[in-house]
């Protein structure tokens, strides 16, 4: 159970990393990464900063802003 728990918040603490990364690789800003994926520049400023996590639907709206599948973002915070 550790091992799982220990991977889980390892991969969520890394998936802010992984927005920054991938949002500064398209060249967007913080404020043009949220205005496309339909969420404030507040909470896109917590997400990369992980103040908060996603939910699913908010992983996908991200993920199709970054034209990326959800699951790459979480293979690309579980790398980091």
């Amino acid at each position: 159970m550790y091992l799982y728990f220990h991977a889980f918040y390892n991969t969520t603490m890394n998936v802010g990393e992984a927005l920054v990364a991938l949002r500064k690789e398209r060249h967007l800003s913080q404020e043009q990464l949220a205005f496309e994926a339909g969420v404030s520049r507040h909470f896109m400023y917590r997400l990369e900063n992980n103040l908060a996590s996603p939910t699913v639907n908010t992983l996908e709206k991200l993920a199709n802003a970054l034209s990326v599948k959800p699951s790459d973002i979480l293979l690309h915070a579980e790398s980091l």
